[in-house]
């Protein structure tokens, strides 16, 4: 007859308590950021600018980058809200899902970035395309994607099925 042992969850702290603390803040800080884009967005008069067809190349490029950083932006923190989740009932899915979480963030950025890029050379005005949030994405990437999937401290935390 065979017994199989249950092992009990590690609790958080340590490293991993300050990268899931830093993982918050680029959420909580993410939520901040977005309430002026968000309201830029939400104008019916800009909205019902943007739609005339007579409307500028510049405008809707700025529009369209604009839209595009709210929409990353809420994926980050419904990702964390969902993460969140994941952190609290110890799942050992979490991991994995940092994991994807942290690199879509990076594909999300740079695809953005490469569009504003491509508008912006299509209309033939510079406009200055922000490079933090794809700083930002690709520094948590780094730091995190190995901390997550190397760390001995996250596999014995979560283990919950």
């Amino acid at each position: 007859m065979t017994t199989s042992t249950k092992t009990e969850p590690r609790r958080i702290g340590g490293c991993l308590l300050i990268a899931l603390l830093c993982l918050a803040a680029w959420a909580l800080t993410t939520a901040v950021a977005l309430r002026d884009p968000l309201k830029l967005m939400l104008e019916w008069e800009l909205l019902a600018v943007f739609a005339r067809s007579d409307t500028h190349g510049w405008y809707r490029a700025v529009m369209t980058m604009v839209g595009c950083d709210v929409m990353i932006g809420a994926f980050i923190v419904a990702g964390a809200g969902w993460l969140t989740l994941l952190v609290w009932r110890k799942s050992a899915r979490f991991a994995v899902q940092v994991q994807a979480w942290l690199l879509a963030i990076v594909v999300m950025r740079t695809g953005a970035y490469l569009l504003g890029d491509y508008m912006t050379h299509v209309i033939g005005i510079a406009i200055a395309i922000p490079f933090d949030g794809f700083v930002q994405a690709v520094i948590a990437a780094a730091l995190g994607i190995p901390y997550f999937r190397l760390s001995r401290r996250v596999r014995e935390t979560f283990v919950n099925a």
